[in-house]
C-alpha cells in the first residue's frame, strides 16, 4: 500500500475554529467562528440540547451501532513497533517532507502485512518543505526522529496512521481522539479531488458496509454530512483501521471533535446542522491537554529514560512495569496526558536498539531520490556514507567531481544511484566493500 498523506488544501491554522452553522459553501478562509456574539436564546436552546443529549446518550449508544469512547487505543505504541523493527537506508538531499514520509511509511508498511501502514498530517505545517536525510541501517523510527525533529514536528502513532506534525497538533488530536468501543476495523479509500464532505460520507458508508462510486460524485450527494465545511481532499488508501479514527481525524481538521458516547451513525445530521453528537473546538478550549490515558510501550531498553522523560513533562504520571501475555516481552504501562506520551515515545524510539542487519540493509535497499544541480562529489559522499563506507576521489578527477548534477530516480540501490550520478559528470565509481574510489574514465586516466 503506498502511503498518502492525508491533509486539506487551504486549512486555516490550528488556532482557527469553526461556526456551528453550514459553513459549507463559504470560502476556507472565511470560516472562522464567531462565538462570543451568540444570542442568550441560543445559547439556552443549545444547553437544553445538549441536557438532552447527556440523558439520552446511553440509549443513542445502545440503539445505534459503533458508540465512541475517548481514548487512544493502549496498544498503540506495541503496534507501531514496526518502526523500530524496520531497516532502512536513506540518503535524501533535495526531496519535499512529503516525499521523504511517503518513502518511509511506505517501507514500513510494506514489511508489515498485517499492519499497514498510512500517515495523517496536521493542516498547519507545509509538505513541501525541502529536507535532508542521511542514515545507513537504522531504523524507520530514527529516520522519522531526524527528519521531522528539524522541522518542529513530531510524530506519533495509532494504529495503522501516523500522525505527523506540530507537537501541540498531536497533543490536541491524541485528546480529542475517539475509538469505537469495540474493536472495529475497515478498509476505506477515496480518489484524489474528493470534497470532505464526500470523504467523511465515505467512512460512515465504509463502517456501515455500504459501497459508493465517488468517481463524478457531487458533494450534494453525501447525505447528511453536508454540515462538515467544504475543502478538496487528496487519494487515500487505508486499511485495517478503525472507523471512529478516521472519522475524528477528519473532524480535527476543522477544529472539530465527537462528544463522548456518540455513535458512528450519528454524525449525520437530517437538516445539514452540526450534529449534536459533534463539538467545535475553541480557543480557549484547552480541556485535552489535561485529558489523561493509559498506553503501553514495549521495552527492550531504556526503561529509566522513558520514565524520565515523562516525569519531565508531568510529575504525577503512573507507571508499571511488566510483560506482554502473548509475546512474554517486556513493557511498561504509562498513565499519563498527551504531552506525557509523546515523551514517553521518543525516548522509547531513541533508546531501541538499532536493526541487527545494517550492513546487509545498507547495501540491498532501494529508494527514490531528486537532486537538482549538486555537486557529484557531496552526493556520492552521501552515498557513501549512507552504506557505511569511506569515499576516495583522486586527486585528477577532483576537479571533475565538482560538476552539478540532478537526479529523479526510483527503486535503485545506492550503487545504481552513483553508477548515474559518475556518468553524468563522465566518472568512473568503483563500488567496493569498505571504499568507493572515484577516478577519471580509463581513456582519460592513462591506465
Amino acid at each position: 500500500m503506498l502511503s498518502q498523506p492525508l491533509f486539506l488544501v487551504g486549512f486555516p491554522h490550528a488556532g482557527a475554529c469553526r461556526t456551528r452553522q453550514n459553513t459549507a459553501l463559504r470560502p476556507t478562509a472565511d470560516r472562522s467562528v464567531q462565538t462570543t456574539n451568540r444570542l442568550n436564546g441560543q445559547s439556552r436552546e443549545d444547553w437544553g440540547r445538549h441536557f438532552v443529549v447527556a440523558v439520552l446518550g446511553a440509549t443513542f449508544s445502545i440503539c445505534w451501532g459503533l458508540p465512541a469512547f475517548c481514548q487512544p487505543p493502549a496498544d498503540s505504541p506495541v503496534q507501531a513497533s514496526a518502526f523500530t523493527r524496520t531497516v532502512i537506508t536513506v540518503s535524501l538531499d533535495g526531496q519535499t517532507a512529503e516525499e521523504a514520509i511517503n518513502q518511509i511509511v511506505s517501507q514500513v508498511s510494506s514489511g508489515s502485512p498485517d499492519r499497514p501502514w498510512t500517515w495523517w498530517r496536521d493542516g498547519g505545517v507545509d509538505p513541501n518543505k525541502i529536507v535532508s536525510l542521511n542514515l545507513a541501517g537504522g531504523s524507520a523510527a530514527q529516520a522519522m526522529t531526524q527528519l521531522t525533529r528539524p522541522l518542529g514536528w513530531e510524530a506519533f502513532p495509532i494504529p495503522g496512521i501516523l500522525l505527523v506534525g506540530r507537537p501541540e497538533w498531536i497533543d490536541r488530536t491524541l485528546g480529542t481522539l475517539v475509538s469505537s468501543a469495540k474493536q472495529e476495523s475497515i478498509d476505506v479509500q477515496w480518489p484524489r479531488g474528493t470534497s470532505s464532505t464526500m470523504a467523511l460520507n465515505t467512512i460512515l458508508a465504509s463502517a456501515e458496509n455500504r459501497r459508493l462510486n465517488l468517481q463524478g460524485v457531487s458533494s450534494d450527494e453525501a447525505v447528511g454530512v453536508r454540515w462538515l465545511p467544504h475543502d478538496v481532499w487528496p487519494e487515500a488508501k487505508l486499511r485495517k483501521v478503525d472507523p471512529w479514527h478516521v472519522a475524528s481525524l477528519a473532524l480535527s481538521e476543522f477544529q472539530m471533535a465527537a462528544r463522548r458516547g456518540t455513535p458512528l451513525a450519528r454524525l449525520r445530521s437530517r437538516d445539514d446542522s452540526l450534529p449534536d453528537g459533534v463539538r467545535v473546538i475553541e480557543p480557549s478550549d484547552t480541556d485535552w491537554k489535561d485529558v489523561k490515558f493509559l498506553m503501553t510501550y514495549p521495552m527492550e531498553d531504556g526503561e529509566a529514560e522513558v520514565r524520565r522523560a515523562v516525569q519531565a513533562v508531568d510529575a504525577a504520571a503512573s507507571f508499571r512495569s511488566g510483560r506482554d501475555q502473548k509475546t512474554r516481552t517486556k513493557t511498561l504501562r504509562v498513565h499519563t496526558n498527551p504531552a506525557g506520551h509523546r515523551a514517553a515515545l521518543a525516548a522509547q524510539w531513541n533508546a531501541a536498539p538499532a536493526p541487527a542487519q545494517i550492513a546487509a540493509s545498507g547495501r540491498e535497499a532501494t529508494y527514490d531520490l531528486k537532486l537538482l544541480n549538486k555537486p557529484a562529489n557531496e552526493v556520492l559522499s552521501q552515498f557513501a556514507g549512507a552504506a557505511g563506507k569511506k569515499l576516495a576521489i583522486d586527486d585528477n578527477a577532483k576537479l571533475r567531481s565538482q560538476t552539478l548534477v540532478s537526479l529523479d530516480a526510483t527503486k535503485q540501490t545506492l550503487s545504481q544511484l552513483a553508477q548515474t550520478i559518475a556518468a553524468q559528470a563522465n566518472l568512473k565509481v568503483d563500488w567496493g566493500e569498505e571504499v568507493v574510489r572515484v577516478s577519471l574514465p580509463i581513456n582519460e586516466s592513462g591506465e
